[in-house]
Parts: structure tokens; sequence; C-alpha cells
């Protein structure tokens, strides 16, 4: 599992040598999987794992590699939110430039994936402005995010409160 950090809205691995072993066994299962469906499913939380692990230069590696095979074999949710973690490794990386030109097309897409995809990208939009110290518009973005999470009743509500109430705290 994970926390969120409450300050820098960054996930925070438990166990990080647990997490080692996951990236280990979502190697093996990208390698092994059985369909596309499961190759994208693993990809992504390979990209994700890495991500959190610090691990970002092969986070972007991989994040590239995952939207590379969502264009080739997924539809357009996969291809979105391949792409959207792709942003949120740049992002990361503090490569602003490109993660914002990411998350402008993605956004601007979102509601056509359905209200769980849009949440999502909102979510991930309002940590990209939020690591930028632009306040209002990761304000906007997650209370955006949770009033779609509110609505699904999805238990990433809770994040989204605390990003929120996180990005409100510095516009005061």
């Amino acid at each position: 599992g994970y926390t969120i950090d409450p300050e820098t809205l960054r996930e925070v691995f438990d166990d990080p040598a647990q997490a080692r072993g996951r990236v280990q066994q979502l190697r093996a299962e990208v390698r092994d999987a059985l369909d596309e469906i499961d190759e994208l499913r693993a990809r992504g939380e390979l990209v994700a794992s890495l991500r959190v692990l610090g691990d970002l230069d092969e986070a972007l590696v991989e994040g590239q590699r995952a939207v590379d095979r969502a264009e080739m074999v997924g539809n357009g949710a996969q291809q979105h939110t391949a792409r959207l973690r792709l942003a949120h490794v740049q992002q990361w990386r503090g490569n602003f430039a490109e993660s914002n030109m990411i998350f402008t097309e993605l956004l601007a897409a979102a509601a056509q994936f359905g209200p769980v995809i849009e949440a999502f990208t909102n979510a991930h939009a309002g940590n990209n402005d939020y690591d930028q110290g632009h306040w209002g518009d990761a304000r906007d973005h997650f209370a955006r995010a949770l009033e779609l999470r509110e609505q699904l009743e999805l238990p990433e509500a809770d994040s989204s409160r605390t990003a929120l109430a996180a990005a409100v705290r510095h516009l005061e």
C-alpha cells in the first residue's frame, strides 16, 4: 500500500522493499502477458510503481513504451490513461513544458471517456499544477475531481479532499 503526503501530494510506499519486489513481478507479467489487456494493465502499474519509487529515468522509458503499446493495441481510454501516466512521470522529473502540454490535451479529451477517467485526469492535472505552485488551477482541478468522485461514491474522493485542502491552504 501507499499513503499520500499531505504537503507534497505525492504517493509514498509503506514498504519500498515490497514495492521493488512488485516491480519485478510486473516486469514478468509484462513479458508473459496472455493478451494486450493484461500487458497494458501490468505496464501501467509498472510505470506508476517506478515513479513512486523514484526510478524516474526507468519510469520515463517504460511510460513511453506503455504509450506506444496502447497506441498499437489499446482503446481510446487505455491510450488516454497511458499518456496520463507518462505526463505524471514528466511532472515528477520537473519537465513541466512536456507535462503541461500533455495535460492540456488530456483535459480536453477526458470527459468522452466517462466520469472515472475525467476525475482521474483532473486529479493528476491538479497535481501537475500544484507542483508548479499554480494553486488556483490546482484547486479547480481537485474540486472537479472531488465532485465527480463524490457523485460516484469512489474511495479516491478522500485523496481528492486532501489535495483540495492543500491547494486551498496555499491560497489563503
